[in-house]
């Protein structure tokens, strides 16, 4: 089974946590992709929410968001990302992520991920994958920060002409001293740098599935 979630290196360069009074929503970015944020009562951190356009096909799209071996190749500054554990019983899987920021360093998270919906082979449907932070599932790693929230979910449904439709909700608390700067990147490019890579890969994935596709038929 190989399936992640991938929001980690830009959720980590801003802040979230669990909800509390439901407090407005701030828009902080608009464009082809929109990201708000609101304050979580009683932190200082803040929850984010993200939506817009991927110009991929939904079943490629998931694909590229939940298959964990290959997270490295498009996700900036991931070092590991591994399944550590397969959950049959409530169908959940538990993954370790480790990255190495620039100036903010290295910081490493346990998540244990939910897929309540799936894409169908033929493409239809609609993809859906929640996550919490696990952080006393393994030790600490010495010189490394473990995140002790890092909740989230991806939400998906495809558009005409092949796109999909893309929300993703997080609540991450980087821990440790992170300068304004960073926050600040987070929030006004980190997220929007996260849907391009996405698309991306997922354009790239398509490509290998047609040809996939046109070798099984031509066999």
């Amino acid at each position: 089974m190989s399936r992640v979630s991938a929001s980690w290196v830009f959720a980590l360069l801003i802040s979230g946590a669990s909800l509390a009074d439901e407090p407005k929503w701030e828009t902080v970015v608009t464009g082809p992709v929109t990201v708000k944020n609101r304050p979580v009562t009683g932190t200082a951190i803040k929850e984010v929410w993200a939506e817009g356009e991927v110009n991929a096909p939904l079943i490629d799209v998931q694909d590229a968001l939940m298959n964990v071996p290959r997270l490295k190749s498009f996700m900036p500054y991931m070092v590991d990302a591994r399944i550590i554990k397969e959950q049959p019983d409530d169908q959940s899987i538990f993954i370790y992520t480790l990255i190495d920021l620039p100036v903010v360093g290295k910081r490493d998270y346990v998540t244990q991920l939910w897929q309540p919906q799936a894409v169908k082979a033929d493409g239809t449907g609609t993809f859906e994958a929640k996550w919490v932070a696990r952080p006393k599932f393994l030790p600490e790693r010495s010189g490394i920060i473990r995140l002790q929230t890092n909740d989230g979910m991806w939400l998906a449904t495809a558009k005409e002409g092949g796109k999909t439709w893309l929300v993703h909700k997080f609540a991450v608390d980087p821990g440790g001293w992170i300068p304004a700067f960073a926050a600040n990147m987070g929030n006004e490019k980190g997220v929007t740098d996260t849907y391009k890579n996405v698309e991306r890969e997922a354009q790239k994935r398509m490509k290998e599935r047609i040809a996939a596709e046109s070798a099984a038929g031509s066999k």
